[in-house]
């Protein structure tokens, strides 16, 4: 028969075994969660596979840039090698073309809420052109495909205007996104991307750089469409936005003395994935002489490209569908693109 002291001793036994069998599982289940946590981090399960809903897309067709034969590159990046930026992307779908009746009638909405009421000139099958008198001559020429536009003006005819002192870079990119906003112009990826200004002198019937505001006319207004999902978005001449707008300092009605509108909006809602070529591929086009070089300033010797990204090419030719490229930065302030699509999923140009 059992005593007190011993049932005492085995009930103090059960539970000295019993915490420490209760702590060890805990301990346990605490690291069994942070493998998990690092297994589910460094062990992503694989993407679904690439849906190709628009079937085969047309090739991006970059403009005239530098000869890539002209020039001798070494990829010098950390690893020393392309790295690795996925499998797979999105493209996304660019309503940029419309019918010319409906154009037409678009383009005179436009016209009137830029200040040209007048019938307008056919220059060709797509380009109508306005023209308006009044406080600030000008000439408006508009697409109607693709509703890109040019407005230039007669501001040289103005003492007013050319000499007075260009705004701020903040005042130039209010003026700027608020003419394009009158117009129903400013989407909103357009309105959160980069701006950059430059300042521009007056000559002779033409404006020219200058080297601070003290001593400039004009701030030329260049707007970038902002990234998509993390990813940058560039344009053929990195340097230069596709919405270009040229701000006096004078009053409302003198301030807007040029502006180059080559955006096409793009339907964030409706896109497909597509499988990437490998980025070693991509390296391997570029320095064999192909893809294209929008910035290169002359060295001797080779060029050092150091850095590899995915971005969207923001072209400006309007384009189907937004696709992503591979951009190779280097010394120098070297840049030069590849298309990042498998090219089974591309045409030809």
């Amino acid at each position: 028969m059992a005593t007190l002291t011993s049932v005492a001793y085995y009930t103090r036994k059960a539970i000295v075994y019993g915490s420490a069998g209760f702590v060890s599982l805990l301990i346990l289940l605490v690291a069994w969660g942070a493998f998990s946590a690092w297994w589910v981090k460094n062990h992503p399960p694989p993407p679904p596979p690439p849906t190709v809903a628009f079937g085969v897309l047309p090739a991006i067709k970059f403009p005239d840039g530098k000869d890539p034969k002209q020039v001798s590159l070494k990829l010098e990046t950390i690893t020393g090698a392309a790295p690795d930026l996925g499998p797979q992307a999105k493209v996304y779908f660019m309503p940029s073309y419309r019918a010319n009746v409906l154009g037409l009638e678009l383009a005179a909405g436009l016209a009137a809420k830029l200040g040209f009421l007048f019938a307008p000139v056919r220059v060709d099958e797509q380009v109508y052109e306005w023209t308006r008198e009044g406080t600030l001559p000008g000439t408006l020429s508009v697409n109607l495909v693709t509703g890109h536009f040019r407005l230039t003006t007669l501001w040289y005819r103005d003492a007013q205007i050319s000499t007075a002192r260009a705004p701020t870079e903040a005042e130039a990119v209010r003026t700027a996104k608020r003419f394009l906003s009158s117009a129903n112009l400013l989407d909103n990826d357009l309105d959160a991307g980069a701006a950059k200004v430059e300042y521009l002198q007056a000559g002779a019937g033409v404006y020219s750089s200058a080297v601070s505001q003290s001593e400039a006319n004009f701030a030329q207004v260049h707007l970038f469409r902002a990234g998509v999902e993390n990813i940058p978005v560039v344009t053929p001449n990195p340097s230069e936005g596709l919405v270009q707008v040229v701000v006096s300092g004078v009053s409302s009605q003198k301030q807007i003395i040029e502006a180059v509108f080559r955006y096409s909006p793009v339907e964030y809602s409706r896109f497909a994935t597509y499988p990437l070529r490998p980025s070693k591929t991509a390296w391997e086009i570029l320095s064999s002489g192909q893809g294209y070089i929008p910035k290169l300033i002359p060295t001797q010797g080779q060029t050092a490209v150091r850095r590899v990204k995915i971005a969207y090419f923001d072209n400006s030719t309007p384009q189907e569908f937004f696709q992503p490229i591979y951009v190779f930065e280097g010394d120098n302030g070297f840049l030069g693109y590849v298309p990042a699509l498998d090219p089974k999923w591309l045409g030809k140009n």
